[in-house]
């Protein structure tokens, strides 16, 4: 009688585990399933959006692809700029000094340099223009395109990871060769007048190397991916806002770290690259790993500087 029992609770718990089991597989079915209509109502909802900006150029490719890039250009560059201009011009707010990486440096930035460095940058900034019109043909040839139907996200992830990459590639190695000295006297040497840079010098370079050195990295990605448009818009849009916020010499709160491109202005000889791998590769980057720029070099969400959240151990020694 009590194996009969005891039989019998065996059999009712394992019908129960098998239930629960069975419950359990549908309900992860019903939400995989309910994930992926969920993806494609929001692709299909964007797909519309992107219309929508089709549809603002009047559906003409020439024009989304050659005016909206260069609507991106100029409202990127400017979004941080213009906010940088007025604090380097001015020195105000002066609160925003305690985010400052070299804070004896260009408080307020001496006016001829300003102006001149202004002239160059703009200068520079209308050839990256330009260049867009110039290589519309080039763009098409490669496989860019604007039509409403978007990339899905696997697409859109492995392109952008590729673009990062070969901006990678093509600044480090352009970069390098900018540090040979009949080039760096010729022509970077105009860059690194700014030991301790400003935003807007994030293009003040020669004519010659602006083209080579950055529009050549900003736009080589998109180009040799052949990606939609719409990634490259944004592609375009991050390159230049952290291409700003790292010469800036402001290292804020929330946003991305610039000390590892602004070690490369206070020493030269290191950190040619995005940071991405070349310099770990070619050891390019020994002494900045030893140093409190590198310890410093991430993001943080305080509003108190990093001096204060990462102090440099061997000051407080001295």
């Amino acid at each position: 009688m009590v194996s009969a029992i005891s039989q019998f609770s065996s059999l009712k718990a394992s019908h129960l585990l098998r239930s629960v089991q069975k419950f359990t597989i549908l309900n992860t079915m019903d939400f995989l399933i309910s994930l992926v209509d969920m993806y494609y109502m929001a692709h299909g909802y964007l797909c519309e959006q992107w219309g929508k900006v089709l549809s603002l150029f009047g559906n003409d490719d020439h024009l989304v692809f050659c005016a909206g890039t260069t609507l991106i250009l100029v409202t990127s560059f400017m979004l941080v700029n213009s906010f940088f201009m007025y604090l380097d011009y001015t020195g105000k707010p002066a609160f925003m000094h305690r985010y400052k990486i070299r804070k004896d440096k260009n408080i307020p930035v001496e006016k001829s340099r300003f102006i001149r460095c202004c002239i160059v940058s703009f200068g520079n900034h209308f050839v990256t223009c330009l260049c867009v019109w110039l290589l519309y043909p080039v763009m098409k040839y490669t496989g860019m395109s604007a039509s409403q139907e978007l990339p899905h996200i696997w697409r859109v992830y492995l392109e952008y990871q590729a673009c990062v990459i070969i901006d990678e590639i093509v600044f480090y190695y352009t970069h390098r060769l900018m540090h040979w000295p009949p080039f760096y006297k010729a022509m970077h040497k105009w860059h690194h007048e700014w030991v301790a840079p400003i935003s807007i010098a994030a293009i003040y370079n020669h004519p010659v190397e602006h083209l080579v050195s950055h529009v050549a990295p900003l736009l080589s990605g998109p180009i040799l991916v052949g990606c939609h448009l719409s990634l490259a818009w944004y592609w375009i849009f991050n390159f230049q806002v952290q291409a700003c916020l790292h010469h800036s010499n402001y290292h804020l709160p929330f946003f991305s770290s610039p000390q590892f491109h602004d070690y490369h202005h206070y020493k030269f000889t290191e950190c040619f690259g995005s940071g991405v791998f070349l310099d770990r590769f070619h050891k390019t980057d020994k002494d900045y790993q030893k140093s409190i720029q590198f310890k410093r070099n991430v993001p943080f969400y305080s509003l108190s500087p990093i001096t204060e959240l990462i102090p440099d151990s061997n000051r407080k020694k001295n």
